[in-house]
């Protein structure tokens, strides 16, 4: 059964030797695709969504009992479906017909005046990168890690912030080559949108220059300090004390990149960056050096794609909302 770019299959067996309640399966699979599709990606609110197909069933040896006529199902309280079929003897097929209705509620108009921005999910990814330092604090606990993951001899002082940022500068002077042939690479362009994506959610889609600066600033700050104490702090030292810091930087950096894999290039080029920050570290002795060097990074990535995304059309919005990782 074809839905635009969804598909789903139902064995024959179960078809036949369940004909009179297939109208009902093939109900609830519709209304679910259609229901995860308009609910799992932000759209304009308010608005209606409604899709009709058609499935046509062979009948083979079998032929329906009875044909569905005007079934309805309510599933969720804004999703509505209708089915009709006929059994068309001369072509040996049952032919159904769904149509579907999907109303979307308006979303709560918030003091910007921006319908895709909720204040709710950027707390939300804030709190839960502060909840990566909690998970970093405890697994360096557990295994012996000193000073919570921050290694013995952190030192936040303002060489390390000065040699922290000075090391921002190849890793923006690679993003500006990256921009700059990502017209020539879809793949490269995918994780442009990946990013962009995030950052609709996270600041909305028009432009809020100082809220854009202290959410960045806030999500620079903690994912910066999270993901070095975690990924470097403690994974990186505990694997270097058992099988050396080569291995240590290597499978640190694959797990740093699986956990980013957006898309395939996209875990590849975490995992370059974040070979990067190792480095940065192996050679420093101070993991203030690439928390610094990361969070910087990250606010000035941050505010760069909210600048992108706002100077968007409305069109160019949709279509990046309706974007999904190939």
């Amino acid at each position: 059964i074809q839905y635009g770019n969804h598909s789903f299959e139902v064995p024959w067996s179960t078809m036949a030797s369940r004909t009179r309640k297939f109208p009902l399966v093939l109900l609830v699979a519709a209304t679910a695709i259609n229901h995860v599709a308009c609910f799992s990606a932000p759209v304009t609110h308010p608005s209606t969504i409604r899709t009709t197909f058609s499935v046509k069933i062979p009948n083979r040896k079998e032929k329906f009992v009875s044909s569905p006529s005007n079934s309805h199902l309510n599933i969720h309280p804004s999703t509505r479906l209708r089915c009709s079929g006929e059994n068309n003897e001369k072509e040996d097929n049952t032919n159904f017909v769904l149509q579907s209705t999907t109303v979307v509620p308006e979303a709560p108009v918030t003091a910007s005046g921006d319908a895709l921005f909720d204040g709710r999910t950027t707390v939300s990814l804030i709190v839960s990168q502060c909840a990566l330092i909690a998970l970093a604090a405890g697994a360096a606990s557990l295994v012996g890690t000193p000073n919570y993951g921050l290694g013995p001899n952190f030192n936040f002082d303002t060489s390390a912030f000065v040699s922290g940022a000075a090391y921002t500068i190849p890793l923006f002077v690679l993003a500006f080559v990256l921009d700059f042939v990502e017209k020539y690479v879809p793949e490269l362009q995918d994780v442009t949108k990946a990013t962009q994506r995030s950052v609709i959610a996270l600041l909305g889609g028009t432009r809020k220059p100082f809220l854009a600066l202290l959410v960045s600033t806030a999500l620079g700050v903690v994912a910066g300090l999270g993901e070095e104490m975690l990924f470097r702090g403690v994974l990186q030292t505990e694997l270097s004390t058992r099988f050396g810091s080569t291995v240590a930087l290597g499978a640190s950096s694959l797990i740093f990149g699986a956990l980013h894999a957006v898309t395939p290039l996209y875990a590849l080029l975490a995992s370059v960056a974040s070979v990067f920050f190792g480095v940065l570290y192996i050679n420093s002795h101070n993991l203030a050096v690439p928390i610094v060097c990361h969070g910087l990074y990250d606010i000035g990535a941050l505010l760069w794609a909210h600048y992108v995304v706002t100077g968007m059309t409305d069109e160019e919005k949709v279509d990046l909302l309706n974007w999904t990782p190939k």
